[in-house]
């Protein structure tokens, strides 16, 4: 069976406005010996499909074999070559002003190799990708679509990817789960935090440090903007239902600062909010 041939789409000065845009893709892939002294000058993904490969970037070096990734950072000198005879990897080069504010959602800042959980799901996307990528449609529309699936694997990545054994985003949140649905099902009701650690078995003061690290977010400030997001739906959906019954379904002993709790995330009074149905 044949390999794909590699793809480069064109792109004009709108495609590049993107948030993130498609530059290049190759599946299964014969990886030849790379060695780029000044780094490469967009993103790259690097995945590997069999074989083994070595991997250097600066003094550390790392083998590559399949279920493992490598996403290389513009400017950053590294090189890599297979060691174990043909080498087949997959492969995106993207950009976008998106980008790195995509990436540094999880911490991740420069050119890292990874562990992935579930990489044939990863490599189904890439196909889909490739398939975006050679459709044949007015080229800009093109570029569309595949940016949108870009943006899709890329965050797929973020949530499988895993460094040194550690936790990938996606399990971090699949262990929250309990806890989640938890908030979803009381917010209504005052929610110890002692509650929230027992849905998952950890002592509060861990839960508090695993919420935050995965969230970004206290895990208090979570039900508040559950509690607040409820109560957009009763502003909504019963418009005779006042202020202080509103605040009480959601949660909130006092209807006072659940309209200044209201006023501060969404930058809006909950009877602004209402007058204007929800829109900005």
């Amino acid at each position: 069976m044949s390999r794909p041939r590699p793809l480069f789409p064109v792109l004009s000065a709108r495609d590049k406005r993107l948030p993130v845009y498609l530059l290049g893709i190759g599946l299964q892939h014969e990886q030849e010996p790379v060695f780029r002294d000044s780094g490469i000058r967009d993103y790259q993904w690097i995945q590997c499909r069999s074989g083994t490969g070595r991997f250097k970037l600066g003094t550390a070096e790392h083998l590559i074999q399949p279920g493992m990734g490598m996403l290389l950072f513009p400017g950053q000198k590294h090189e890599y070559r297979a060691i174990s005879g043909q080498w087949e990897v997959d492969w995106i080069i993207f950009d976008g002003s998106g980008a790195a504010n995509l990436f540094d959602t999880v911490g991740i800042v420069g050119t890292s190799v990874y562990t992935l959980d579930a990489p044939d799901s990863l490599s189904e996307r890439m196909r889909e990708l490739l398939q975006a990528a050679a459709a044949p449609q007015e080229r800009t529309l093109r570029n569309f679509a595949c940016s949108a699936v870009l943006y899709t694997l890329l965050t797929e990545i973020l949530q499988r990817v895993s460094v040194e054994g550690k936790e990938t985003v996606g399990q971090q949140y699949a262990r929250l789960k309990p806890a989640l649905d938890y908030i979803e099902r009381h917010y209504g009701e005052a929610i110890p935090l002692q509650a929230l650690a027992a849905e998952i078995g950890v002592t509060p003061e861990y839960f508090c440090h695993l919420f935050k690290k995965t969230t970004g977010v206290r895990p208090m400030s979570y039900v508040n903007q559950v509690r607040v997001n409820k109560s957009k739906e009763l502003l909504l959906d019963i418009p005779q239902l006042g202020m202080e019954e509103i605040a009480r379904r959601v949660g909130f002993e006092s209807s006072s600062y659940y309209g200044a709790l209201f006023k501060k995330l969404e930058r809006v009074t909950p009877g602004a909010f209402r007058q204007s149905g929800g829109k900005p």
